[in-house]
C-alpha cells in the first residue's frame, strides 16, 4: 500500500506455459498501476518492465521498485498533484549476486532487497543507493521480506523452489523455506488501504 492509502500493483508478461513450464520473457510488457479506494486504476508512468518487483517508499517520498530482468532497482519522485511518477533514476544496478525480487524498508530508511535466482542473500541498501551490508541465507532463491513480530524487530524472508530439480532440492533442504532474522534494526508499520 502507498502512503496515500492507494494500492499499487506491478504487472508482467505471462512466463508460465500451458504445461506449467517456465517461459522466457522476451519483452518489456510490465507496468505500474495505482488503484484508489473507489477501485479506479491509473497508470503511474509510461515506463515498461520485464518483471516488476519491490515497492518501497523511502522517507522523503521517493518510490523504489525493481525490474528483475534488468538486475536493477529504480527510484522515482512522486508527483502528488498529477498522481504520476517522475523520471526513473537508477537506485542500484548490476549487483553481482542474483536478481532483485521483493523488498521492504527498515526504520532507519534502508531498503532490504531479496536476491533471487541464485543470490542466496539479502542486500541492505541506503537511501542514496549505496550497498550497506549483505545477509547470507541458506537458500538460493529468496523472494520477499517483511518486518514483523513484537516491535517489528524480526525480518521474515520467503524463498522459492520454482524450477529446481529433485537432486538440487535433496542436496539443499532449505529451498522454499521461511526464515526469521534478527538484523538489529526494526521495520516500519505497513501503510493501510483506503
Amino acid at each position: 500500500m502507498a502512503p496515500d492509502g492507494s494500492f499499487w500493483v506491478g504487472t508482467m508478461a505471462n512466463n508460465i506455459g500451458p504445461d506449467d513450464a517456465p517461459m522466457t520473457i522476451t519483452g518489456d510488457e510490465g507496468r505500474l498501476y495505482r488503484v484508489d479506494a473507489d477501485g479506479k486504476a491509473t497508470s503511474l508512468s509510461e515506463d515498461r518492465f520485464g518483471i516488476t518487483n519491490s515497492m518501497v517508499w523511502l522517507p522523503g517520498g521517493r518510490f523504489v521498485t525493481a525490474d528483475t530482468t534488468k538486475n536493477a532497482l529504480y527510484s522515482y519522485a512522486w508527483d502528488k498533484e498529477a498522481a504520476r511518477l517522475g523520471k526513473r533514476l537508477v537506485f542500484l544496478a548490476d549487483f553481482p549476486r542474483g536478481l532483485p525480487d521483493g523488498s521492504c524498508l527498515d526504520a532507519e530508511g534502508y531498503v532490504w532487497n531479496c536476491r533471487v535466482v541464485g543470490g542466496s542473500c539479502l542486500a541492505r541498501i541506503a537511501s542514496d543507493g549505496r550497498l550497506d551490508r549483505i545477509v547470507e541465507l541458506p537458500c538460493s532463491w529468496p523472494t520477499s521480506c517483511a518486518f514483523g513480530g513484537i516491535g517489528l524487530d524480526t525480518l521474515f524472508v520467503t524463498s522459492a523452489r520454482f524450477t529446481m530439480s529433485a537432486e538440487h532440492l535433496a542436496a539443499n533442504p532449505f529451498e522454499g523455506g521461511l526464515f526469521a532474522i534478527k538484523p538489529g534494526v526494526r521495520g516500519v508499520p505497513a501503510n493501510r488501504f483506503g
